[in-house]
C-alpha cells in the first residue's frame, strides 16, 4: 500500500507529474475580455417586419395605351310623341320615333411617379464589395431589401384612408397611387364623414371630373356594419348578403375577390364558426401532428380557415384602413371587381402601368461620377410609373365601420 504524507504525495497519486497544469488560472480569456472575441454577422438581415403587399398583388396590371375613357352615365329613354312607348313598343302601322342616345361623359387620369430611393458612402460601397470585413448596408445588400420596401410603399399608398385627407379646404389630389377607399366611396360617405371640404371622396381630384357631390352615377356601394355610416356595429351575414345584393343590382355581377383587414378576418372566421359541425371525436381516429419531432396531444382539429365568402375569395391585408380615432373599428372590408367583364381588354379596377419598375444606381462605374450625385455616395433608386384606375364604380364596395 501507498503511504501518503503530504498534499504534494496525494497530487502526484492522482494527477502525475503535470498536476501543475490543472491549477486554476488567474485570469481566464472570455468572451468579453477586449480585444479577444467578435462576432461575425453575415451578410443579411432578417426584417423584423410585416412586408405583406396583397392588395398590390391583387389588382391586375396593364399597359398605359391611353390616359382617358369614356362612360356611359345615363341610359336613354324613347320620346313617345310618336304614339310609342317610353320603351319602343309600337302600334300597329306606327312611325318610328326620334332617335335617342345615352349620356356620355370623358374621364382622364395621369400617370403617377413612385420612388424608393436609397445610397452609401463609397467606402462603404468600397469594403462592402472589396475586403472581407463582416459588413451589411452596401448597395447589393441594400438594393434586395429595399425591392420588397417599394411594393409594401405601393400596397400602403393603394390602402390610404380616404378619411385622412378630410380638411376645411377644396381637395387637390395626392402623389400617390390613387387609393381604394377613395375609389370606391359614395355621396353619402361623403356627406357623413366629409366636414366642410370638398373634393377628399373624388379619385383622380387633380384631373378627372369624378365630382360626388352633384352625382351619384360614380357612387360605390358603401354600407356600414351599424347600417349608419360612421357608426360602428357588428358584421353579421345579413349585412353580407345585403351588401352583395345591393352591388348585384347596382352592377349586373358580383364582385371577384374581397379584401380585408386580418381583424375582419377573425370576425369572418367567428361569424361563421356556429355553422360549422366539428366531427364527433368519440368513435372516431384522434391525430396526433409533429412539429419538428416534438408531437401534440392527440386530439381533433377545431376553428375555422375562410378561403372565400359566398364563392368570392377573401385576401388579408395588414394595411386595410380603419378609423383611428376608434381602437373598437377592426377597418374596410372591401368588394372588388377587377375582371375585364366587358371584354374591352381593360379590367374595371386595376394598375395602369406606364414603365413598369425599373431600378437605377450611379455608382464609381457611372460615367461623371462623383459629379453626379454631388457627394462621394452611390446611390440606388426603385421607380414604378403609373395610377389606380378604375372604368366601372358600380361594380366596387366596401363595409365600413365594423367593431370587435
Amino acid at each position: 500500500m501507498v503511504q501518503v504524507r503530504t498534499i504534494d504525495e496525494l497530487e502526484a497519486l492522482y494527477y502525475g507529474h503535470n498536476r501543475n497544469l490543472l491549477r486554476k488560472a488567474d485570469a481566464p480569456v472570455t468572451t468579453s475580455t477586449a480585444g479577444t472575441f467578435n462576432a461575425i454577422f453575415g451578410a443579411y438581415a432578417w426584417a423584423q417586419l410585416n412586408l405583406e403587399a396583397n392588395a398590390f398583388g391583387i389588382l391586375p396590371k396593364y399597359p398605359w395605351d391611353k390616359s382617358g375613357w369614356r362612360v356611359i352615365t345615363a341610359k336613354p329613354t324613347l320620346n313617345t310623341n310618336s304614339g310609342n312607348t317610353a320603351l319602343g313598343g309600337t302600334a300597329e302601322g306606327g312611325t318610328i320615333a326620334e332617335t335617342i342616345k345615352p349620356t356620355i361623359q370623358e374621364l382622364d387620369v395621369r400617370p403617377k411617379t413612385a420612388q424608393l430611393p436609397f445610397s452609401a458612402s463609397e467606402v462603404m460601397e468600397w469594403l462592402a464589395t472589396h475586403s472581407k470585413d463582416d459588413i451589411w448596408g452596401g448597395l447589393g445588400s441594400l438594393r434586395l431589401y429595399m425591392a420588397v420596401q417599394h411594393k409594401e410603399f405601393l400596397n400602403r399608398m393603394l390602402l390610404a384612408d380616404v378619411e385622412g385627407n378630410v380638411s376645411s379646404g377644396a381637395f387637390a389630389g395626392t402623389n400617390d397611387f390613387e387609393s381604394l377607399d377613395r375609389i370606391i366611396s359614395s355621396n353619402a360617405e361623403e356627406t357623413a364623414l366629409g366636414g366642410s371640404g370638398s373634393g377628399e371622396y373624388d379619385p383622380w381630384a387633380a384631373n378627372a371630373t369624378v365630382d360626388r357631390d352633384s352625382s351619384s352615377v360614380f357612387d360605390s356601394t358603401v354600407e356600414s356594419a351599424s347600417g349608419t355610416i360612421g357608426t360602428n356595429g357588428v358584421l353579421t351575414d345579413d349585412t353580407l348578403r345585403t351588401f352583395l345584393r345591393k352591388i348585384r343590382i347596382a352592377a349586373g355581377k358580383d364582385p371577384n375577390v374581397f379584401l380585408g383587414s386580418h381583424e375582419v378576418y377573425s370576425e369572418i372566421q367567428g361569424l361563421y364558426m356556429p355553422s360549422v359541425r366539428i366531427p364527433n371525436p368519440y368513435g372516431e381516429s384522434l391525430v396526433q401532428v409533429d412539429v419538428n419531432g416534438i408531437s401534440t396531444f392527440k386530439g381533433t382539429g377545431v376553428g375555422i380557415h375562410v378561403d372565400s365568402i359566398y364563392g368570392i375569395p377573401f385576401i388579408p391585408t395588414k394595411d386595410a384602413p380603419s378609423d383611428s380615432g376608434d381602437a373598437s373599428e377592426v377597418g374596410r372590408l372591401f368588394a372588388l371587381d377587377t375582371s375585364d367583364a366587358e371584354g374591352y381588354g381593360y379590367p374595371r379596377l386595376g394598375i395602369q402601368i406606364a414603365i413598369p419598375t425599373e431600378y437605377y444606381e450611379a455608382t464609381r462605374r457611372t460615367p461623371a461620377y462623383p459629379f453626379v450625385n454631388n457627394a462621394f455616395v452611390e446611390k440606388g433608386v426603385f421607380r414604378t410609373m403609373g395610377e389606380t384606375v378604375c372604368r366601372h364604380f358600380k361594380s366596387q364596395g366596401k363595409i365600413r365601420d365594423i367593431k370587435l
